[in-house]
């Protein structure tokens, strides 16, 4: 019988999938997806391979396991940079600044990992899910005819300085005129 390492059963399944899902990560930042197997994800971890299928029912089911799991850290940080913002202006501000900063961080490395990937349409749809997001947050701040188009919109002005941050691009050059057009489409959409 398996070693339990926690007061309940329940915690114990919680720190083994915390594990896998640190494990996973550190595979794919370090040798890219091709390398992420659960037979590799066994070596690392020192679990048998059938005993991942306890947690994880494919790689794809396991890719989406982690980007769940990281979308929420994002989001409080957008979220709290949003709250300290005074005014619609600065709140715009915030949320296109703070995604952008998150990915010149390091944040994003994940996604743009997997951007590519050849994942199954399921675990896209789960992943596409999570794009929607960020953009909820902004919707209240809108006072525009229809706040989810708009909000998607500035989402797309900010995959658009995200994707100049992956370029050539410097957070410097790339934040001030992602927040400049992101702020004019707000206001050209006010009503």
């Amino acid at each position: 019988m398996p070693q339990i390492d926690a007061p309940t059963v329940a915690e114990h399944r919680a720190q083994q999938r915390e594990a896998l899902l640190d494990a996973a990560e550190a595979i794919l930042l370090e040798d890219g997806h091709a390398a992420l197997s659960f037979r590799a994800l066994g070596e690392r971890t020192g679990l048998a391979r059938n005993s991942i299928y306890r947690y994880f029912s494919s790689r794809d089911d396991l890719i989406a396991a982690l980007c769940e799991r990281d979308m929420p850290r994002w989001l409080e940080e957008l979220e709290a940079a949003m709250a300290a913002a005074d005014g619609p202006d600065a709140r715009v501000a915030a949320f296109v600044s703070t995604q952008l900063r998150l990915v010149a961080h390091g944040s994003h490395r994940m996604a743009q990992l997997l951007g590519d990937a050849p994942l199954g349409p399921a675990v896209r749809a789960r992943i596409n899910a999570l794009a929607y997001r960020p953009a909820a947050l902004l919707e209240p701040e809108l006072g525009a005819e229809d706040p989810k188009l708009v909000a998607q919109l500035v989402q797309g002005v900010v995959n658009a300085g995200v994707r100049l941050l992956h370029g050539a691009g410097t957070l410097e050059e790339v934040e001030p005129l992602t927040v400049t057009l992101a702020q004019t489409l707000v206001r050209s959409r006010a009503r």
